[in-house]
């Protein structure tokens, strides 16, 4: 009997010697006094958002905090969901493959979770990117909805399948129309291929690449994944929606610059979009010959076109290289306040089809959040922590990179 409880003792003890590291690394946050800007109903002022086992378990003015959880005071700060960046190339090696037609190939080839990229995004705030080839293609690779934070790829993957790159603008020597050709070529032939009866012996003598194409491509044409559609400029936009028309696609719309002209079109098919960096600029008349200032923001919102930000990846602008400046620009120049966060947030979560995960301060959801030193979007500003999938990724106070950078500035 007694060795019966020693060995009963000792494997007991075995199995919490193999459980206690993924108990230390599931363990409780109480993030407690902020004022909590949840993206899903009114803010609540010195309130706690409870994290267990990586999501959140409950989030209120009177959250009763676990014993053995870890408390992280944000007394006189604000916390808020982690930004959501909808479409961005920097996380990847290489934003273009030169084939122009590449359905068949994941970006989460192409990522090395230890770029200087993630470490920008995780003290900017963001905590959810979508990761996607850049718009010099034709029909480009499949893009994916990751974290910023994370060892490995596969354990960072949101949703895999998050859409394949279709770019409008005409690449090298090809006109718009010759580009356009060709485009629908490809998809002609998925579409036909969807209706053919069994080939013989399955295709055996087919090209292995060629089968890829197709079958990547016929699951654009059956809405099983997103067609992350570019226009480079407003003439692109009904095109555009003619392919979606024609092939049954489920669209995700991102803009060049000047598609603020083709608004009420977009607001007509009742679909959001992604902005291009460039959010405010002057443009001369081509009748009058007036220069006149043009917000995007403004265009798309009297519109009734939901949209998200994007920003600049070329670094020519240090602003329009942070979402929440492309948020603030939009709030200088009239977007209330809270519809800027909401795209930053909930907004962009919706338009890439993971707001079930992210977006939003509610229980159920993934537990990423930032605690923000001061109102969001002003430039005093700074994030003070950001948590990803309940797990302190940033802090300000060990950030040496910054420090450093603050005292050669002086400040």
């Amino acid at each position: 009997m007694v060795n019966t409880i020693c060995k009963a003792g000792l494997c007991l003890s075995g199995l919490l010697g193999l459980l206690a590291p993924t108990l230390v690394a599931q363990e409780s946050i109480a993030v407690q006094g902020g004022r909590i800007l949840t993206m899903a109903g009114p803010a609540i002022e010195d309130g706690t958002v409870l994290i267990r086992n990586g999501k959140i378990a409950a989030v209120g003015a009177d959250v009763k905090i676990p014993i053995d959880a870890r408390v992280i005071d944000a007394t006189g700060k604000v916390v808020m969901p982690g930004f959501v960046e909808a479409h961005s190339a920097a996380a990847m090696s290489r934003s273009n493959e030169t084939n122009p037609v590449v359905p068949y190939l994941s970006v989460l080839d192409t990522i090395d979770p230890m770029r200087s990229y993630f470490e920008d995004a995780r003290r900017n705030g963001v905590t959810t990117v979508a990761v996607v080839p850049a718009n010099r293609t034709m029909i480009g690779g499949q893009s994916a909805v990751i974290k910023t934070a994370g060892t490995f790829i596969d354990a960072m993957i949101l949703r895999r399948d998050a859409g394949i790159k279709v770019s409008l603008e005409p690449q090298g020597n090809s006109s718009r129309m010759g580009h356009l050709a060709a485009l629908r070529h490809q998809l002609d032939e998925a579409k036909k291929a969807l209706t053919e009866t069994e080939k013989t012996k399955e295709g055996a003598e087919d090209d292995a690449s060629e089968k890829a194409l197709q079958v990547a491509l016929q699951r654009l044409i059956k809405g099983e994944i997103p067609a992350i559609l570019y226009c480079d400029g407003a003439m692109d936009v009904g095109p555009a929606l003619k392919l979606v028309k024609d092939y049954g696609l489920k669209p995700i719309l991102v803009l060049g610059r000047d598609c603020y002209k083709a608004a009420d079109q977009i607001a007509e098919a009742g679909l959001p979009v992604i902005l291009d960096a460039n959010l405010v600029f002057w443009e001369t008349d081509p009748r009058t010959g007036e220069d006149r200032k043009i917000v995007v923001t403004e265009a798309f919102r009297k519109a009734g076109v939901p949209f998200t930000f994007q920003v600049d990846g070329s670094n020519t602008n240090l602003g329009t290289s942070y979402l929440w400046y492309q948020a603030a620009t939009a709030v200088k120049y009239g977007l209330p306040r809270d519809e800027a966060l909401a795209a930053l947030t909930i907004g962009s979560a919706r338009i890439l089809g993971v707001d079930r995960f992210v977006g939003s301060l509610e229980p159920g959801k993934e537990g990423d959040l930032v605690i923000l030193t001061g109102e969001p979007l002003e430039v005093q500003t700074w994030v003070d922590t950001t948590i990803v999938r309940g797990e302190v990724v940033y802090e300000r106070a060990n950030d040496r990179q910054l420090q450093r950078l603050l005292d050669d500035s002086g400040q």
